[in-house]
């Protein structure tokens, strides 16, 4: 019986999962937490120009699911969907990409309802050791000793991938950027934050003139009548100095520096960054990418999502590019399913066509990524264009 392993149950693996129970394919899913609760999945994801792929590959009670994830649904309907660029001093709009439709949704509960109906295909606590290819299948090899045989594997493992580390040995490792992140989640008052929301009401992003420091603020729970706060997400990014970088040791340190970073900024934003609690965790997000070219895996191993094409998150790119993946690689699949293709050619179409368009997407938010620190912003920028699906992938 053909058989699919995914490694991974995060959020593009999972989606594939999903594709692959609707047209009845077998498949595994090795995830290294030990559960569905083991870790912090992050704060939030837009879903953007992937959101017609992802209507055409799950069933609507899940999309209705998925729906109700979005991290403020109440003016989803209101939603202009565009993406805000402003002055950080004056909180005065620069730019404004054209509309477009988009979710924005909690990555935690995004994660649990796609592990709806999944039970029986994921294996917590696996750490895959090696790879081990054959003629006409692959041999998965897992910490705890244990060997599973499938047809084909697909890493969905991300930015660290332990599958493209088998697949590329020599060009797997991510480089990282010069720039340095911060981020965390804060609760504010409706009063604090009714100033952020009239900006715009889900998300907005600024840059500070002559700092280089950037902004990037969203809502992650709404205020309603029951509660007196709501949450928000601040991650505040800038240049790398050319020496004696700050090393952050503690969390105490990280909350301090994120707080410096805001001293120039427009009062309403200053004193919400300002006024975030003791204690509160902030986590450094390492900003870096990775290019590959090419792999050789026989057909019968592949990437998809950040394990293919790790990016920084300056276009909201990644996860729809993901989904992408999922898209294109679940119709080989089924091709291969339906006798119409060979599990190998139809691997590598699958990445010809994943494999270069990504690229562009990589440097595209690379740029983004530097315009965001290099005042004044062009128009032109990657960071400030339209989200819509890439003509590469159209």
């Amino acid at each position: 019986m053909f058989q699919v392993i995914i490694v991974g149950a995060g959020i593009v693996g999972l989606t594939l999962g999903q594709a692959l129970k609707l047209q009845n394919i077998p498949f595994k899913i090795l995830e290294r937490d030990t559960s569905a609760d083991d870790r912090e999945q992050g704060w939030a994801i837009t879903l953007h120009w992937a959101l017609p792929l992802l209507r055409e590959m799950l069933p609507q009670e899940l999309l209705d699911h998925i729906e109700r994830c979005r991290v403020n649904s109440q003016v989803a309907e209101d939603d202009a969907g565009s993406f805000k660029l402003i002055n950080l001093k004056d909180c005065s709009e620069i730019h404004s990409t054209p509309s477009g439709e988009r979710w924005r949704v909690n990555r935690g509960k995004l994660r649990l309802a796609l592990l709806e109906g999944l039970d029986d295909n994921i294996l917590w606590n696996q750490h895959v050791d090696n790879v081990e290819h054959h003629e006409d299948h692959v041999k998965v090899h897992c910490s705890d000793g244990g060997t599973l045989t499938a047809d084909v594997v697909i890493g969905a493992d991300g930015s660290r991938s332990a599958i493209r580390r088998f697949l590329c040995p020599e060009k797997h490792a991510v480089t990282p950027l010069p720039y340095r992140m911060l981020g965390v989640g804060t609760k504010l008052t409706k009063e604090e934050v009714a100033p952020l929301r009239s900006i715009d009401q889900l998300l907005f992003q600024g840059c500070e003139p002559g700092t280089g420091n950037f902004l990037y603020c969203s809502l992650l729970e709404p205020p309603t009548e029951e509660t007196s706060s709501c949450a928000v997400q601040f991650n505040i990014s800038w240049p790398k100095s050319s020496n004696n970088e700050e090393v952050f040791s503690d969390n105490a340190s990280r909350l301090v520096a994120l707080k410096l970073r805001a001293n120039g900024f427009a009062p309403c934003l200053r004193s919400a960054i300002e006024g975030i609690a003791e204690g509160t965790p902030v986590s450094e997000i390492i900003l870096a990418d990775c290019q590959i070219s090419h792999w050789n895996s026989s057909g019968r191993v592949t990437l998809i999502g950040d394990a293919a094409h790790p990016m920084v998150m300056y276009r909201g790119e990644a996860g729809n590019l993901g989904i992408w993946d999922v898209y294109k690689l679940s119709k080989e699949i089924k091709r291969v399913k339906a006798g119409e293709s060979r599990l190998p050619d139809a691997i590598r179409d699958f990445e010809r066509m994943m494999l270069e368009p990504a690229t562009i997407t990589i440097l595209e938010s690379r740029r983004a990524c530097e315009d965001a620190h290099n005042w004044p912003v062009d128009q032109n920028s990657p960071l400030v264009t339209e989200r819509k699906m890439p003509q590469q992938y159209a």
